[in-house]
């Protein structure tokens, strides 16, 4: 499973990065970048919060 975010839908809230610290910094506009697309097993839970609460709905978790 990986992280896919969609740069035209996003607002720079960071709520991602907040609850991803691992695999996502935001830059100098607040607007996330990925360091890290593949998720952890023991970071699922806290994807799918970020995916639920993402104000834009620019993030979502794919299979790979």
């Amino acid at each position: 499973m990986r992280i896919v975010i969609d740069p035209t839908r996003c607002g720079g809230h960071g709520t991602c990065a907040q609850l991803l610290t691992e695999n996502i910094v935001l830059d100098k506009w607040h607007f996330p970048i990925l360091e890290r697309a593949k998720l952890r097993d023991s970071h699922f839970e806290m994807a799918k919060r970020a995916v639920q609460l993402c104000p834009e709905l620019a993030i979502s978790i794919v299979e790979d």
